[in-house]
């Protein structure tokens, strides 16, 4: 009976010991530091920032007004918190430390995830600009509509069949001056793309360390998602990206892999 114990200990330590190392992996050694950082908006001036983007909008030909029915923003910034904090407690055995974006823009030694696009959080603003990333540009579509451009295509919110689909981004970059750490973006077109690409991120970060973590090394990615309204659970993946050689020594194609888009 205590060799039985002792070997249903050892069926539970060992594989929770694999998901750790597993997850130290995906995020880097820096996770074991506690130097890891969930980074929502401080909501200070965003009306302000809004308004500006929307000015830069309308001067684009058939500027559209912002979409209906989008969601308060940071309605959803506690919930995502929670997820995220909650994954990092149960594999990391610390808890994500939440900072605002004016608080950590000058953090570059740490884990960073960086809740919204560039439009109301700084941190993902300064991220885009700094890692020269060549995986996802966002931007204005043609009508004026923000939008995610990724593979040769553009991607904005958009109406089928009665139902709103929003466009989300997952972005994770390898912070080349302090490797042990990482950048990541959760960032939706409205509300339930950003809550979306957080709730992706915490359900399947194994088949993305699986996908993108291959001989050793961890690779910079991108999953683009579509999100139906009021259904972040339901978010599918429409393209991918990623560089698949280190970016310092690209491929002839310019190192970008493309999956596949749909």
């Amino acid at each position: 009976m205590m060799l039985w114990e002792v070997a249903e200990i050892l069926a539970t330590l060992v594989p929770d010991a694999w998901t750790r190392f597993q997850f130290r992996r995906f995020w880097g050694q820096g996770i074991q530091s506690g130097e890891a950082f969930f980074v929502i908006d401080s909501y200070e001036d965003v009306r302000l920032r809004n308004g500006l983007r929307y000015a830069e909008a309308q001067s684009l030909p058939s500027a559209q007004p912002v979409h209906a029915q989008e969601i308060i923003h940071g309605t959803f910034a506690p919930q995502a918190a929670a997820a995220l904090t909650e994954l990092f407690l149960r594999h990391a055995g610390r808890p994500l430390r939440i900072g605002t974006d004016s608080e950590l823009h000058d953090k570059k030694d740490a884990t960073l995830i960086s809740y919204g696009t560039s439009d109301s959080n700084y941190k993902t603003f300064d991220i885009e600009a700094t890692s020269e990333n060549d995986l996802c540009r966002f931007l204005f579509n043609g009508s004026g509509q923000r939008a995610f451009h990724m593979g040769g295509r553009t991607h904005s919110i958009e109406r089928r069949d009665g139902v709103i689909y929003d466009k989300a981004i997952l972005l994770r970059l390898v912070n080349r001056q302090y490797p042990q750490h990482c950048s990541v973006v959760c960032a939706g077109l409205s509300e339930w793309g950003s809550l979306a690409s957080v709730h992706y991120l915490a359900k399947n970060w194994k088949t993305l360390h699986r996908r993108f973590d291959r001989f050793g090394q961890r690779r910079d990615f991108c999953v683009l998602l579509e999100v139906p309204f009021g259904q972040f659970e339901n978010a599918r993946e429409v393209a991918t990206a990623a560089w698949w050689e280190p970016k310092t020594k690209p491929q002839r194609n310019g190192g970008l892999r493309k999956g596949p888009e749909r």
